[in-house]
C-alpha cells in the first residue's frame, strides 16, 4: 500500500448512507477515497500492473483473463451522500477500456441497475450476485454458461462485514440456488491469503480452471463457476504462481481482484509456499488453521510442490500437539 501522509480525507471505516445502505469507507485500502477520486493509482503502480497483465497474456494467451470485481460504491451510487460522487475515470475502467482486464458488471455500473447483486450491509456480492458474476466470467472465457439453469429459493442472511460485532443487524434474506448438483469440496483451511480450495463437479463440462483471487472468488465466484465445469482450483492470492500453473496444467487460468486492491500491484510469480511461510513469520496462523493445513496436505501435495515441504515441517514443529494427526 502506498504511503499516504496525511490521508486525503477522514472517511470512517464504514460509511452509513441513505436507506441504511453501508459502504466500505477507507479502512486499510482507502476504498471510498479511491472511488471518489481522492486517491489515484500512481504512475509506477499503473506501469507495474500493465506489465503484469500483458505478461499473463504473453505467457498463457487466450487461456487466461483477469477480472475486476467492482466496488459496491460504484454500483449503488444513488445511496451515497449527496456530496460524494464516484468518478468515471478510475484505474479499473482504464484497464477495461484498453482490454487488459474484464470489468465485471460494467453494464450495471454504467446503467445503475444492480438490484440485489450486493447486500446493503456487506461489501461482497450476494449469492445471486456471485452467480451472475461467475456466469459472466465463464462466458468471457469462451465456455458454455447455459448448460446449467439455476432454480432460485430464498434463505435468511445472518452475516455482514460492514457491521461492528455488537451492532444489531437487520433480518434479511437472499436468493440461493436450489438445484445445485452435489459438489465435492476440499480446502486447506487457511484464512484469506494462502487458502486453497478444490471444487469438483462430476456433471460439469470437462474443463479444469485455476483461479487466483481474493475473498470475492472464495465466497461465491468459484462455486458458481464449478456449476459449469468439472473442476475449479482456487488459490487466495492475487498474483499468479507460475510453478503451480505448470504443475496443475489447467485448461484456463482466471485472475480475479477487487477494484480497491488495484492500488497495489501484485508480486507476480510469488509462490504459495512463500505466502504461507510469510504468514508463519508474522504469527498469522491459528492452531485450527495449522491443523487443517496438515490434515489436508496429501490431497494438495502435488499442487504445492517441493517448496512447501519445509513449510509443512515448520508448521508441525511450531504447533506440535495442537495438530491432530501430526
Amino acid at each position: 500500500m502506498p504511503s499516504l501522509d496525511p490521508p486525503p480525507h477522514n472517511f470512517p471505516r464504514v460509511l452509513i448512507a441513505h436507506a441504511g445502505w453501508r459502504f466500505l469507507g477507507d479502512g486499510n485500502n482507502f476504498s471510498l477515497s479511491q472511488m471518489v477520486g481522492l486517491i489515484r493509482a500512481s504512475g509506477s503502480v499503473s506501469h507495474q500492473w500493465s506489465n503484469v497483465l500483458r505478461s499473463r497474456t504473453s505467457r498463457y494467451g487466450s487461456r487466461t483473463k483477469t477480472f475486476i470485481m467492482p466496488e459496491k460504491t460504484c454500483l449503488y451510487q444513488k445511496y451515497l451522500p449527496d456530496n460524494l460522487q464516484v468518478v468515471s475515470d478510475r484505474f479499473a475502467t482504464f484497464l477495461a477500456q484498453v482490454g487488459w482486464a474484464h470489468y465485471v458488471f460494467s453494464d450495471h455500473v454504467r446503467q445503475q441497475t444492480a438490484e440485489d447483486l450486493y447486500h446493503p450491509g456487506d461489501s461482497h456480492t450476494s449469492a445471486y450476485g456471485g452467480y451472475e458474476a461467475s456466469t459472466e466470467i465463464v462466458r468471457a472465457m469462451g465456455l458454455d454458461a447455459d448448460a446449467f439453469r439455476p432454480t432460485w429459493s430464498m434463505r435468511p442472511v445472518d452475516s455482514f462485514d460492514l457491521y461492528e460485532p455488537d451492532e444489531a443487524r437487520p433480518a434479511l434474506s437472499e436468493r440461493v440456488i436450489a438445484n445445485s448438483p452435489p459438489l465435492d469440496v476440499t480446502t486447506n483451511g487457511l484464512n484469506n491469503r494462502g487458502c486453497v480450495t478444490r471444487i469438483v463437479n462430476p456433471h460439469g463440462a470437462h474443463h479444469r480452471l485455476l483461479v487466483f483471487g481474493d475473498s470475492f472468488a472464495n465466497l461465491y465466484l468459484c462455486y458458481g463457476i464449478a456449476l459449469h465445469v468439472r473442476e475449479v482450483m482456487f488459490v487466495h492470492s492475487v498474483s499468479f504462481d507460475y510453478e503451480m500453473i505448470e504443475r496443475y496444467q489447467p485448461d484456463y487460468i482466471v485472475g480475479e481482484i477487487a477494484e480497491r486492491f488495484l492500488i497495489e500491484a501484485p508480486a507476480e510469480g510469488a509462490s504459495l509456499a512463500w505466502i504461507v511461510q510469510s504468514k508463519l513469520v508474522d504469527d498469522m496462523l491459528s492452531p485450527m488453521e495449522a491443523a487443517q493445513f496438515v490434515a489436508s496436505y496429501e490431497p494438495f501435495k502435488e499442487l504445492y510442490g517441493p517448496a512447501m515441504i519445509p513449510v509443512l515441517t515448520e508448521v508441525r514443529r511450531r504447533f506440535g500437539e495442537a495438530i491432530t494427526g501430526s
